[in-house]
């Protein structure tokens, strides 16, 4: 895998989409409680233009744009290499359960937002955390990743075989995408620290020790 950043936001996402995949049928429930919601397929032939829309939930319209936005973020978020990103997107069953699953969490979400879940304190910390979490993913993302450096096969092949013992059992292939994986972390890591050190060196940045935390 080329690309190596595995940031909180990117785990936030994809712990999300397991909570909507297992509580879709709960969902699904909800909303035949609720009201009727209306629901098209989503089309990457059809144009950008707004006035498409893939579903109709209670009144509100998802338009083809919001929903290929939405797509895009989710297939950012997924920790794959670029090649299984491509596919996943160009892939009209992925794109259908997707869809099926915003539709749900835009039930869910609309039902604790009229139970005030969006003023309550530590929802709105917790959004905070994610949107700051977000903005350093992508500021990383640019700074860092064109930089890597690919991880030749004989180099992968070498740290194999003098590591036989530790992927026994291990397919192969699996073993040396773990190793390449690891190696393009420890890149990123090393980039990483040389950021956090000199912005530290320019930062002022002063700690109260006087404080229990």
């Amino acid at each position: 895998m080329k690309k190596a950043s595995l940031i909180i936001l990117c785990i936030f996402f994809l712990f999300l989409g397991i909570f909507i995949d297992r509580y879709a049928l709960h969902a699904q429930k909800a909303a035949a409680e609720v009201r009727e919601v209306q629901l098209v397929q989503a089309d990457t032939r059809t144009s950008n233009n707004p006035d498409q829309w893939v579903a109709r939930i209670n009144g509100d319209t998802l338009t083809l744009d919001e929903f290929r936005r939405e797509f895009g973020v989710h297939v950012f978020s997924l920790p794959i290499d670029e090649e299984q990103k491509n596919k996943y997107e160009n892939d009209a069953s992925s794109k259908q359960k997707f869809l099926n699953n915003l539709i749900n969490e835009y039930l869910i979400y609309n039902k604790a937002v009229s139970e005030g879940y969006d003023k309550r304190r530590d929802v709105r910390d917790l959004v905070k955390a994610v949107s700051r979490r977000a903005i350093i993913q992508v500021y990383l993302n640019e700074k860092i990743e064109p930089k890597l450096m690919d991880i030749p096969d004989e180099q992968i092949e070498e740290i194999y075989n003098q590591n036989k013992k530790l992927f026994a059992g291990v397919d192969i292939d699996v073993a040396r995408q773990q190793i390449k994986m690891q190696m393009l972390q420890r890149q990123y890591n090393d980039r990483l620290n040389d950021i956090v050190d000199k912005l530290k060196g320019e930062a002022k940045v002063i700690q109260n020790e006087n404080i229990e935390l």
